[in-house]
């Protein structure tokens, strides 16, 4: 029984559509999708460059930066912003775990975060589309350049 009394029946296609749907839209998360999805997107970019960067240069959309400014991301200590989210992305992502990307951070990784923040660059710029969810990281090592638009969806 639905609200009210009123018995609420689904024939068996709309029950699939509906399910269908779940399937695809929910997902396990590490707290807040949005910083979630920087880590991601970071951890992503840290396998194919099969090192740490010496750069990062992270374009975000307005909605992006105001929602990761004001979360704690998940796993490092309190840290906020888009930088300790790239940070720990790098530092402890990983990056088969998708939206629990740092789920699995130990103690010592925590301190590592803190620290590579404070010895590699990490430059945060408004992206400039006019695209609501947009998510753009380049990273460098050496000559070796990496980068990785997320747009529209966390994944």
């Amino acid at each position: 029984m639905g609200r009210k009394g009123i018995a609420i029946m689904l024939d068996e296609r709309k029950e699939e559509a509906f399910c269908t749907i779940l399937r695809e839209e929910l997902q396990l998360a590490t707290g807040c999708t949005e910083p979630i999805a920087v880590a991601y997107c970071a951890a992503r970019l840290r396998q194919v460059l099969g090192q740490r960067p010496c750069r990062i240069l992270a374009e975000v959309s307005g909605n992006i930066l105001k929602n990761v400014k004001s979360v704690v991301v998940p796993n490092t200590g309190g840290l906020k912003g888009i930088e300790a989210a790239a940070a720990a992305g790098i530092v402890a992502g990983k990056e088969d775990k998708i939206l629990e990307v740092i789920s699995e951070v130990t103690q010592a990784q925590k301190a590592e975060i803190a620290r590579f923040m404070q010895v590699c660059p990490i430059r945060v710029l408004p992206d400039e589309s006019d695209v609501v969810f947009a998510i753009t990281l380049t990273l460098r090592a050496g000559e070796d350049t990496v980068r990785l638009a997320i747009t529209d969806y966390h994944t």
